[in-house]
């Protein structure tokens, strides 16, 4: 696949999971980081850009659409709970934008931010600038540690590295999601 695929991809990738996908881009980015590992870094940025023109698209449908209404369309999705909505309600309230940069540590969604931040009638610009940081620094340290993973693997696994590094990349996200599935967005 070709540079222009693989920023087409994260950039819809990253759109996808700011509005209704459920799947991070991160899942793309490491792959990407084991083909191409500068690639996977500007891919990042495609992968930023999409998911600010995703939550800028959230953030508008929060302000529109009444909150038990969105809250129950996002409840639809996998992993999130009705108290997670409201925890990130009342983050964003008590700590204000900084809510957005923290959230991602508690595996709460960035659409849940969204959402809620065009329901709180927070400021759109505000929004956008800690987006960068909180969507950043899982996008850079996620395809970067699956790049350093794979250099080891080449050197601890001479000749083994083509069949073993696919072989953990989908295991590692099948665990990941199964254990973030059955535990986070539980009430």
């Amino acid at each position: 696949m070709g540079a222009r695929m693989d920023h087409a991809v994260a950039a819809g990738w990253g759109f996808a999971e700011a509005t209704a996908f459920f799947i991070v881009p991160d899942v793309w980015l490491s792959k990407v980081a084991l083909r191409h590992p500068r690639r996977s870094m500007e891919t990042t940025l495609s992968a930023l850009g999409g998911a600010l023109v995703g939550g800028v698209l959230t953030y508008r449908w929060g302000a529109k659409v009444p909150a038990d209404e969105s809250s129950a369309m996002l409840q639809r999705l996998p992993a999130i709970s009705e108290t997670m909505i409201a925890t990130a309600e009342r983050d964003l309230v008590a700590k204000g934008d900084l809510a957005v940069l923290v959230g991602p540590t508690k595996g709460v969604p960035y659409k849940i931010f969204a959402r809620t931040s065009g329901l709180q009638g927070r400021s759109l610009p505000a929004f956008l600038a800690w987006s960068v940081p909180a969507r950043m620094t899982r996008f850079v340290l996620v395809p970067g540690a699956s790049h350093l993973a794979h250099t080891a693997g080449k050197k601890l696994f001479p000749g083994q590295i083509s069949w073993l590094a696919p072989t953990v990349y989908w295991a590692g996200w099948t665990a990941f999601y199964v254990w973030y599935f059955r535990t986070v967005g539980r009430d």
